[in-house]
């Protein structure tokens, strides 16, 4: 303490350059703190007061560009009549799973899925059909007849991608058995034959003809399938989306 003082007692007779020395050696990093608190905190609240309200949200997994999907994107915001300046809208396309594998692309892109679709966060999900099938008989998508207009259900049935109740429940019921075997699962029928299942369930709609998607996407596995998360919450434009695809 008395040479701290006796420093002190100095530096009030010291040169500019000598006090700011000083004042680098003991307070350098309590700025660079303080400094960086204040840079977080404000770039925190300009995200905040700045960010637009979500209008519509579209996840597209095991999807390659090949076009312009942001242009197609903006058309379809002009089409549903959505106001980018104020609200925003959100085509993913990040996302790739592959079933075979367990590479870290697979296991990070399945873990973001789930959380967005917890969130509430996808308002529609394009993919092929092995995902599409996998998350239709995990009970994650929308019943169709729940979700598009009665002309609409007439208009698209031709296209329809199935999943069988009945199946997904021997399915649930089989996983609660503490002796479960996934090699014993009950077979899914095929998903674009309603008449041999039991309890047929529209839960997507194949783009095939979908052709100014197809312009723009290709899709890993063949042929795209549009559902719609249980949790998505603008159900409306989502209506909308899918007759700007087939239009």
């Amino acid at each position: 303490m008395d040479e701290f003082r006796e420093e002190r007692e100095a530096l009030k007779h010291g040169t500019p350059k000598q006090k700011f020395r000083y004042f680098l050696d003991y307070y350098k990093w309590h700025v660079v703190a303080a400094v960086a608190i204040i840079v977080f905190a404000a770039s925190m609240i300009y995200n905040m007061a700045t960010r637009k309200e979500m209008a519509f949200s579209v996840s597209l997994v095991n999807a390659f560009d090949i076009g312009t999907g942001e242009e197609q994107l903006a058309s379809f915001a002009e089409y549903a009549g959505i106001d980018t300046e104020e609200f925003d809208v959100m085509a993913d396309s990040s996302m790739q799973i592959d079933y075979t594998s367990t590479d870290q692309n697979t296991a990070a892109s399945l873990q973001k899925l789930m959380v967005l679709v917890a969130a509430g966060e996808i308002d529609a999900l394009l993919s092929d059909e092995a995902v599409i099938e996998q998350y239709a008989y995990s009970e994650t998508f929308y019943d169709l007849r729940d979700v598009l207009t009665a002309q609409q259900l007439e208009a698209y049935e031709p296209y329809f991608f199935y999943m069988d109740q009945a199946v997904a429940e021997a399915i649930s019921e089989a996983q609660m058995d503490p002796d479960y075997d996934s090699n014993a699962m009950p077979e899914r029928p095929d998903p674009r034959k309603p008449e041999a299942m039991e309890q047929p369930v529209p839960v997507g709609i194949c783009l095939g003809e979908a052709k100014a998607l197809n312009e723009t996407y290709i899709f890993l596995g063949g042929e795209g399938i549009l559902a719609v998360p249980a949790t998505s919450p603008h159900l409306e434009t989502v209506s909308q989306y899918v007759d700007f695809l087939l239009q």
